[in-house]
C-alpha cells in the first residue's frame, strides 16, 4: 500500500480535475498536467485549447506530495498548429505556503469555469474559437 505521503502530485492534479468532471493527464516529458473539454479524447487535447496545470518547471509533477514546495499555476493554451503554442489565458496562480489540496480544488475549479465559459463561444469542434466573440475576448485573454 503506498503512504499519502508518496502519493505523485501529478495523481493529486488529476483527481482534482475528475472530481470537477475535467479529463486530465500528465504530460511527463514536459512537466505538467494537460486539462481539457470533457468532449475530447487525450488524443485530440492538444489540437484545441487546453490547459496547463504545473506547480512549477523546477519541481517534477511525479514527485511525491510531501516534496511539494507549494505553488500551483495555469495556463490556457491554444490548440496546437503545427507551430509553437499560444498562451491565451492565465487562469490560476497560487503562491507558495497553502497545502496541496486546497491549492489542487480550487485550481480545479478555475479550470473547469473557464473552460464552461469557453464551450458557450466555441464551436466544439473547432479548436480555438475563431468566430464573433473574438474582439470580446481578446480584452481579457492574449492575442498571439
Amino acid at each position: 500500500m503506498t503512504t499519502p505521503a508518496r502519493i505523485p502530485v501529478a495523481a493529486v492534479l488529476v483527481h482534482a480535475l475528475a472530481a470537477v468532471e475535467i479529463p486530465g493527464f500528465p504530460d511527463l516529458d514536459e512537466n505538467f498536467i494537460v486539462a481539457h473539454p470533457p468532449h475530447l479524447s487525450q488524443n485530440q487535447a492538444l489540437d484545441h485549447e487546453h490547459v496547463a496545470v504545473t506547480t512549477g518547471w523546477e519541481f517534477n509533477i511525479n514527485n511525491p506530495i510531501d516534496q511539494y514546495p507549494g505553488g500551483l499555476s495555469a495556463t490556457a493554451y491554444e490548440g496546437y498548429d503545427g507551430s509553437d503554442f499560444c498562451d491565451i489565458a492565465r487562469i490560476y496562480e497560487a503562491q507558495p505556503g497553502a497545502d496541496l489540496m486546497a491549492h489542487a480544488a480550487a485550481c480545479a475549479k478555475a479550470v473547469a469555469e473557464w473552460l464552461a465559459s469557453r464551450q458557450s463561444t466555441t464551436d466544439p469542434g473547432k479548436g480555438s474559437g475563431a468566430d464573433d466573440t473574438d474582439e470580446v475576448r481578446t480584452s481579457t485573454t492574449e492575442v498571439c
